[in-house]
Protein backbone atom coordinates (compact mmCIF):
# COMPACT_ATOMS: atom_id res chain seq x y z
CA UNK A 1 0.00 0.00 0.00
CA UNK A 2 2.53 2.57 0.70
CA UNK A 3 4.68 1.34 -2.16
CA UNK A 4 1.34 2.05 -4.16
CA UNK A 5 0.95 5.38 -2.60
CA UNK A 6 4.69 6.18 -3.41
CA UNK A 7 4.23 4.98 -7.13
CA UNK A 8 1.20 7.30 -7.42
CA UNK A 9 2.94 10.63 -5.80
CA UNK A 10 5.71 9.89 -8.35
CA UNK A 11 3.74 9.68 -11.05
CA UNK A 12 1.94 12.94 -9.93
CA UNK A 13 5.23 14.39 -9.32
CA UNK A 14 5.99 14.09 -13.23
CA UNK A 15 2.75 14.60 -14.63
CA UNK A 16 2.76 18.23 -12.69
CA UNK A 17 6.40 18.55 -14.11
CA UNK A 18 5.29 17.80 -17.70
CA UNK A 19 2.19 20.29 -17.18
CA UNK A 20 4.48 23.03 -15.78
CA UNK A 21 7.14 22.59 -18.51
CA UNK A 22 4.62 22.73 -21.07
CA UNK A 23 3.37 25.90 -19.56
CA UNK A 24 6.14 27.57 -18.66
CA UNK A 25 7.27 27.29 -22.51
CA UNK A 26 4.18 28.61 -23.76
CA UNK A 27 4.36 31.87 -21.65
CA UNK A 28 7.58 32.37 -22.81
CA UNK A 29 7.02 31.76 -26.49
CA UNK A 30 8.19 34.83 -28.54
CA UNK A 31 5.55 37.08 -30.47
CA UNK A 32 8.05 39.73 -31.08
CA UNK A 33 8.39 40.93 -34.78
CA UNK A 34 12.22 40.91 -36.23
CA UNK A 35 13.39 42.88 -39.32
CA UNK A 36 15.74 45.67 -40.34
CA UNK A 37 15.98 49.67 -40.55
CA UNK A 38 17.65 49.00 -43.84
CA UNK A 39 17.06 47.96 -47.69
CA UNK A 40 18.58 44.84 -49.32
CA UNK A 41 22.09 46.66 -49.30
CA UNK A 42 22.58 47.49 -46.16
CA UNK A 43 21.61 51.03 -46.35
CA UNK A 44 19.20 52.65 -43.81
CA UNK A 45 16.10 53.96 -45.10
CA UNK A 46 15.21 57.37 -44.95
CA UNK A 47 13.19 59.01 -42.10
CA UNK A 48 11.08 61.61 -42.73
CA UNK A 49 10.25 64.47 -40.48
CA UNK A 50 6.74 66.17 -40.28
CA UNK A 51 5.79 69.07 -38.50
CA UNK A 52 7.39 72.14 -36.74
CA UNK A 53 9.15 71.76 -33.18
CA UNK A 54 9.91 74.72 -30.87
CA UNK A 55 11.70 74.57 -27.80
CA UNK A 56 9.62 74.72 -24.50
CA UNK A 57 6.19 73.89 -26.56
CA UNK A 58 5.28 70.15 -26.37
CA UNK A 59 4.34 69.16 -30.18
CA UNK A 60 1.10 67.09 -31.14
CA UNK A 61 0.79 63.70 -33.60
CA UNK A 62 1.01 65.76 -36.21
CA UNK A 63 4.77 66.38 -35.61
CA UNK A 64 6.49 63.01 -36.18
CA UNK A 65 9.13 61.19 -38.04
CA UNK A 66 8.22 58.47 -40.33
CA UNK A 67 9.97 55.51 -40.94
CA UNK A 68 10.32 52.17 -43.16
CA UNK A 69 10.91 49.37 -41.59
CA UNK A 70 11.88 45.59 -43.67
CA UNK A 71 9.98 42.81 -41.20
CA UNK A 72 10.80 39.49 -42.05
CA UNK A 73 8.68 38.51 -39.47
CA UNK A 74 5.29 39.82 -37.64
CA UNK A 75 4.41 40.21 -34.53
CA UNK A 76 4.93 42.52 -31.40
CA UNK A 77 6.82 45.88 -31.92
CA UNK A 78 8.24 48.31 -29.80
CA UNK A 79 10.66 51.34 -32.28
CA UNK A 80 12.25 54.09 -30.46
CA UNK A 81 15.02 56.69 -30.77
CA UNK A 82 17.62 57.93 -28.00
CA UNK A 83 17.09 60.91 -26.36
CA UNK A 84 18.26 64.18 -27.81
CA UNK A 85 17.22 67.75 -26.60
CA UNK A 86 14.81 66.87 -23.86
CA UNK A 87 12.67 64.50 -26.55
CA UNK A 88 12.75 61.21 -28.02
CA UNK A 89 10.32 59.52 -30.76
CA UNK A 90 8.31 56.26 -30.30
CA UNK A 91 5.57 53.77 -31.68
CA UNK A 92 4.77 50.45 -30.53
CA UNK A 93 1.88 48.04 -32.03
CA UNK A 94 2.14 44.63 -34.16
CA UNK A 95 2.97 44.18 -37.77
CA UNK A 96 0.01 41.91 -38.95
CA UNK A 97 2.55 41.64 -42.53
CA UNK A 98 5.99 40.91 -43.77
CA UNK A 99 7.66 43.68 -45.72
CA UNK A 100 7.96 46.93 -46.22
CA UNK A 101 5.99 48.52 -43.51
CA UNK A 102 5.75 52.71 -42.82
CA UNK A 103 5.43 53.53 -39.30
CA UNK A 104 5.16 56.96 -37.34
CA UNK A 105 7.13 57.59 -34.40
CA UNK A 106 5.57 59.83 -32.21
CA UNK A 107 7.08 62.99 -30.27
CA UNK A 108 8.07 62.58 -26.42
CA UNK A 109 8.79 65.72 -24.17
CA UNK A 110 9.61 68.98 -24.73
CA UNK A 111 12.68 70.08 -27.56
CA UNK A 112 14.90 72.35 -24.72
CA UNK A 113 16.85 74.20 -27.47
CA UNK A 114 16.47 75.54 -30.93
CA UNK A 115 19.06 73.22 -32.52
CA UNK A 116 19.22 70.76 -34.51
CA UNK A 117 19.73 66.80 -32.95
CA UNK A 118 20.79 63.71 -34.71
CA UNK A 119 18.68 60.46 -32.91
CA UNK A 120 19.78 57.11 -33.44
CA UNK A 121 16.28 54.82 -34.07
CA UNK A 122 16.29 51.22 -33.29
CA UNK A 123 14.42 48.29 -34.19
CA UNK A 124 15.38 44.74 -33.45
CA UNK A 125 19.40 44.74 -34.17
CA UNK A 126 19.46 47.80 -36.79
CA UNK A 127 20.50 51.02 -35.87
CA UNK A 128 19.93 54.00 -38.46
CA UNK A 129 19.34 58.47 -37.76
CA UNK A 130 17.50 60.96 -38.38
CA UNK A 131 17.64 64.50 -38.08
CA UNK A 132 15.10 66.90 -36.80
CA UNK A 133 15.48 71.01 -36.38
CA UNK A 134 13.55 72.82 -33.46
CA UNK A 135 13.44 76.23 -34.16
CA UNK A 136 13.29 79.31 -31.57
CA UNK A 137 9.58 79.83 -29.85
CA UNK A 138 10.25 83.05 -29.55
CA UNK A 139 9.00 83.47 -32.88
CA UNK A 140 6.06 82.99 -31.56
CA UNK A 141 5.89 85.22 -29.15
CA UNK A 142 7.48 87.70 -31.40
CA UNK A 143 4.38 87.03 -34.10
CA UNK A 144 2.28 90.03 -35.14
CA UNK A 145 -0.75 87.17 -34.46
CA UNK A 146 -0.32 89.56 -30.96
CA UNK A 147 -1.51 92.45 -32.53
CA UNK A 148 -4.32 91.14 -34.78
CA UNK A 149 -7.92 91.84 -33.62
CA UNK A 150 -10.14 89.08 -32.37
CA UNK A 151 -12.09 87.25 -34.73
CA UNK A 152 -9.82 88.05 -38.27
CA UNK A 153 -7.32 86.55 -39.86
CA UNK A 154 -4.41 87.85 -42.43
CA UNK A 155 -1.36 86.20 -44.62
CA UNK A 156 0.67 87.12 -47.41
CA UNK A 157 0.25 85.74 -50.99
CA UNK A 158 4.62 86.17 -51.63
CA UNK A 159 3.90 86.01 -55.19
CA UNK A 160 1.40 88.50 -55.75
CA UNK A 161 2.52 90.11 -52.95
CA UNK A 162 -0.84 90.67 -51.36
CA UNK A 163 -1.78 90.80 -48.02
CA UNK A 164 -5.13 89.66 -48.09
CA UNK A 165 -7.40 89.90 -44.44
CA UNK A 166 -10.98 89.24 -43.51
CA UNK A 167 -13.16 88.62 -40.41
CA UNK A 168 -13.98 85.02 -38.76
CA UNK A 169 -17.35 84.54 -38.09
CA UNK A 170 -17.64 80.80 -37.51
CA UNK A 171 -15.59 79.09 -34.81
CA UNK A 172 -16.49 75.34 -33.75
CA UNK A 173 -15.53 72.17 -33.48
CA UNK A 174 -16.39 69.83 -35.62
CA UNK A 175 -17.22 66.23 -34.91
CA UNK A 176 -16.62 63.39 -37.48
CA UNK A 177 -16.85 60.16 -35.98
CA UNK A 178 -14.03 59.94 -33.38
CA UNK A 179 -12.32 62.67 -34.96
CA UNK A 180 -12.56 66.01 -33.87
CA UNK A 181 -11.77 69.07 -36.35
CA UNK A 182 -11.07 72.68 -35.37
CA UNK A 183 -12.89 75.07 -37.77
CA UNK A 184 -12.25 78.69 -37.82
CA UNK A 185 -14.62 80.26 -40.75
CA UNK A 186 -15.51 83.58 -42.52
CA UNK A 187 -18.91 83.82 -43.74
CA UNK A 188 -19.46 82.27 -47.61
CA UNK A 189 -19.06 83.98 -50.71
CA UNK A 190 -22.21 85.41 -51.96
CA UNK A 191 -21.44 87.86 -54.89
CA UNK A 192 -18.86 89.08 -56.94
CA UNK A 193 -15.69 90.73 -54.47
CA UNK A 194 -16.94 88.42 -51.75
CA UNK A 195 -14.22 85.86 -50.56
CA UNK A 196 -14.42 82.69 -48.37
CA UNK A 197 -11.47 81.81 -45.64
CA UNK A 198 -11.41 78.64 -43.61
CA UNK A 199 -9.13 76.96 -41.42
CA UNK A 200 -9.81 73.14 -40.39
CA UNK A 201 -7.08 71.91 -37.89
CA UNK A 202 -7.75 68.23 -36.95
CA UNK A 203 -7.23 67.52 -32.94
CA UNK A 204 -5.78 64.29 -32.12
CA UNK A 205 -6.33 64.50 -28.74
CA UNK A 206 -9.67 65.96 -29.68
CA UNK A 207 -9.14 69.49 -27.60
CA UNK A 208 -7.42 72.49 -28.44
CA UNK A 209 -3.79 72.38 -27.64
CA UNK A 210 -0.69 74.37 -28.27
CA UNK A 211 1.59 73.09 -31.15
CA UNK A 212 2.00 72.59 -34.92
CA UNK A 213 -0.29 70.68 -37.32
CA UNK A 214 0.59 70.51 -41.22
CA UNK A 215 -1.80 70.20 -44.12
CA UNK A 216 -0.08 66.78 -45.26
CA UNK A 217 -2.44 65.49 -42.19
CA UNK A 218 -6.12 65.48 -43.95
CA UNK A 219 -8.20 67.19 -42.74
CA UNK A 220 -6.07 69.82 -41.81
CA UNK A 221 -5.68 72.23 -44.09
CA UNK A 222 -7.25 75.82 -45.45
CA UNK A 223 -9.18 77.36 -48.54
CA UNK A 224 -9.08 80.80 -49.91
CA UNK A 225 -11.17 81.57 -52.14
CA UNK A 226 -13.47 84.12 -54.04
CA UNK A 227 -17.03 84.32 -55.24
CA UNK A 228 -15.53 83.40 -58.97
CA UNK A 229 -12.69 81.17 -58.54
CA UNK A 230 -12.51 78.34 -57.24
CA UNK A 231 -9.50 78.37 -55.24
CA UNK A 232 -6.77 81.76 -54.98
CA UNK A 233 -4.44 79.83 -51.87
CA UNK A 234 -5.33 76.25 -50.93
CA UNK A 235 -3.80 73.20 -49.19
CA UNK A 236 -4.69 70.02 -47.45
CA UNK A 237 -8.26 69.70 -45.86
CA UNK A 238 -8.92 66.28 -47.86
CA UNK A 239 -9.39 68.49 -50.96
CA UNK A 240 -5.97 69.10 -52.41
CA UNK A 241 -3.82 66.31 -52.99
CA UNK A 242 -0.12 65.90 -51.63
CA UNK A 243 1.26 65.18 -54.96
CA UNK A 244 0.77 68.82 -55.80
CA UNK A 245 3.39 70.27 -53.61
CA UNK A 246 1.01 72.45 -51.29
CA UNK A 247 1.87 72.19 -47.38
CA UNK A 248 0.63 74.36 -45.00
CA UNK A 249 1.72 74.20 -41.22
CA UNK A 250 -0.75 76.00 -38.59
CA UNK A 251 0.88 76.67 -35.35
CA UNK A 252 -1.85 76.94 -32.33
CA UNK A 253 0.41 79.50 -30.20
CA UNK A 254 -2.02 80.07 -27.10
CA UNK A 255 -5.43 79.16 -25.96
CA UNK A 256 -7.36 79.76 -23.14
CA UNK A 257 -10.24 77.49 -22.53
CA UNK A 258 -12.25 80.25 -20.48
CA UNK A 259 -12.33 82.84 -22.78
CA UNK A 260 -12.26 80.40 -25.32
CA UNK A 261 -9.96 82.38 -27.53
CA UNK A 262 -7.75 80.84 -29.44
CA UNK A 263 -4.62 82.21 -31.45
CA UNK A 264 -2.31 80.85 -34.15
CA UNK A 265 0.32 81.33 -37.07
CA UNK A 266 0.44 79.93 -40.68
CA UNK A 267 2.64 79.87 -43.70
CA UNK A 268 4.00 77.56 -46.17
CA UNK A 269 2.36 76.84 -49.96
CA UNK A 270 -0.51 76.98 -51.22
CA UNK A 271 -2.05 75.68 -55.11
CA UNK A 272 -4.52 77.86 -57.06
CA UNK A 273 -7.13 77.58 -59.37
CA UNK A 274 -4.29 77.24 -62.29
CA UNK A 275 -2.72 74.36 -60.27
CA UNK A 276 0.48 76.83 -59.59
CA UNK A 277 2.14 76.04 -56.08
CA UNK A 278 2.34 79.86 -54.86
CA UNK A 279 4.11 80.71 -51.41
CA UNK A 280 2.48 82.14 -48.28
CA UNK A 281 4.10 83.90 -45.43
CA UNK A 282 3.09 85.98 -42.00
CA UNK A 283 -0.20 83.94 -41.67
CA UNK A 284 -1.87 84.73 -38.23
CA UNK A 285 -5.81 84.17 -36.73
CA UNK A 286 -7.23 85.25 -33.64
CA UNK A 287 -10.98 83.65 -32.73
CA UNK A 288 -13.56 83.29 -30.08
CA UNK A 289 -14.66 79.72 -30.07
CA UNK A 290 -18.60 79.49 -30.14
Amino acid sequence: MKALSLDIIIIAFIVFIILFGCAKELSFENNNASGTLRDSTGTCFTGKVYGTFYNGVASVDTAYVEVKVNVLKAGNYNIHTDLQNGMHFADSGTFENTGINTIKLKPEGKPLFPTSADFNIFFDTSVCAVTTYVRDSNELANHAVDTLPLNNWRFTDAKRNITYHGLLQKNYILTLGSLKVLVLSSKNAQQEGDSTFMINIALPHTIIETGSYTSDDPPTGMVFKTFSDACINCAGGGLIPLSSGATVVFIITSYDAITKIVKGTFSGTTIDVNEEVITIKDGAFTAVMD
